[in-house]
């Protein structure tokens, strides 16, 4: 079932006993449900395993003030393209600011501009804007030899 990532973006620092969220949550085919033995962190998958939601009860100390009262807050939500992870797909959301799981690190340049950081680590190349969205991160891992997206995570901006 298809999830739809930017509504999944703006739930970032809600407990993942939002009611809202929870709504989202079922509406979107996540049966999973967290609870105080998760701590202090766990991801819920959604869309054949290619969306992940990473929840952590260490919101506070990173990020601030979380947006609703509970354990565990959504930290981040990652697209993984399948091409490059086992057992996943296939990817069937469609990403936000005109994103492609097939585009390269020039597509994305040409449609977002040069990004903050651009550099190699973590076996991957990192393409990292702020701004795009307000108070949140867009962190873009690339294959190192196509170029082409491992994966998108929306994060919101430390403090």
């Amino acid at each position: 079932m298809s999830v739809n990532i930017k509504r999944a973006i703006d739930f970032i620092g809600h407990a993942s006993s939002y009611p809202e969220l929870d709504d989202f949550l079922i509406g979107s085919g996540v049966e999973q449900r967290l609870t105080a033995e998760d701590l202090p962190s766990a991801e819920l998958l959604a869309d054949n395993g290619t969306v992940v939601l990473q929840f952590t009860s260490s919101y506070a100390e990173i990020y601030g003030k979380p947006r609703s009262d509970g354990l565990l807050f959504l930290e981040d939500v990652t697209a993984q393209n399948p091409k490059y992870e086992d057992d996943i797909g296939p990817f069937t959301s469609d990403l936000p600011l005109g994103l492609r799981m097939d585009m390269t690190g020039s597509d994305i340049v040409s449609l977002l501009g040069e990004p903050g950081y651009s550099g190699e680590f973590f076996g991957g190349h990192f393409l990292t804007y702020d701004g795009l969205i307000p108070n949140i991160t867009v962190n873009i891992k690339l294959d190192i030899k196509s170029r082409e997206i491992i994966f998108v995570r929306f994060m919101p901006v430390e403090v």
